[in-house]
C-alpha cells in the first residue's frame, strides 16, 4: 500500500522540527487545482500586467522597443507572481524541549506569522477528521462530462474531500491544526514521533 508523505520531520540537537503544505482542512476553491495551478495562474496574472503595459506605453513606445520590454514585463511578472503571490504556502512547527516551547510559523504571500504555545499547554497531540460535500455536485457533474469529451478529465471534482487531520489539542480546550492529509491519497501521519518527544520527559 503506498502512502502520502507531504511532510518533513526531523530532529536538530533538543528540537523536533516539522515541516508540511498540507496544513489546511478546507473545501478546495471552485477554481480546481486539476485546472487552475499555479503556473496557470501566474500566466493569467502576468498577462493581465502585459496587457495594462501595452495600453500603457503603446502611446510613448513602438516596434522593437515595445515588444522587448514586454516580453521581459511578461517574464518579470510570471516569476515574481509565482514566487511569491501565488506561492505554496507551508507550516513549520519547531518544538523546543531546552525553550520549553512549541513556535509555529506559517509562511504567507510576503510575510510570515508566528505563534508560540509552551510545551507544558499542550494536553495532547491528536487524529481527527474532516469531511467536505460539494455544494453543486450537478453542475461538477456537468464540467466534468464536457472535460472528458475533450479529453481532459478534471480528476476529483465534484466528489466528496475527506481528511485526515493532526491537531496539538491545548489544556484551555483550543486547539492548532498543524496537518491536513486527503484521505483519498492514504497519507501518512507523524502522530507518535510528536507525541513522544512531547511528552517524554527525556
Amino acid at each position: 500500500m503506498d502512502y502520502e508523505k507531504n511532510y518533513s520531520l526531523k530532529t536538530e540537537g533538543r528540537t523536533l522540527v516539522f515541516r508540511t503544505s498540507s496544513f489546511r482542512a478546507e473545501k478546495s476553491s471552485v477554481l480546481h487545482s486539476g485546472v487552475y495551478s499555479r503556473e496557470f495562474t501566474s500566466i493569467l496574472f502576468a498577462s493581465g500586467i502585459c496587457m495594462l503595459g501595452y495600453i500603457l506605453l503603446s502611446p510613448s513606445m513602438g516596434g522593437p522597443a515595445l515588444y522587448t520590454t514586454l516580453t521581459f514585463v511578461l517574464a518579470a511578472a510570471f516569476m515574481l507572481s509565482h514566487k511569491f503571490i501565488f506561492r505554496v504556502k507551508s507550516l513549520e512547527v519547531r518544538f523546543n524541549k531546552q525553550s520549553g516551547k512549541a513556535k509555529l510559523i506559517t509562511s504567507g504571500a510576503f510575510r510570515q506569522k508566528t505563534e508560540e504555545i509552551n510545551l507544558i499547554d499542550i494536553a495532547s497531540v491528536e487524529i481527527g477528521s474532516k469531511r467536505f460535500e460539494p455544494e453543486n455536485k450537478d453542475g461538477a457533474d456537468f464540467v466534468q462530462k464536457i472535460s472528458v469529451q475533450h479529453g481532459s478529465a478534471v480528476p476529483g471534482l465534484g466528489e466528496p474531500e475527506e481528511f485526515v487531520t493532526l491537531s496539538l489539542i491545548l489544556k484551555d480546550g483550543s486547539e492548532r491544526l498543524i496537518y491536513a492529509g486527503n484521505v483519498n491519497k492514504e497519507p501518512e501521519v507523524p502522530v507518535q514521533e510528536i507525541r513522544e518527544f512531547i511528552f517524554n520527559q527525556n
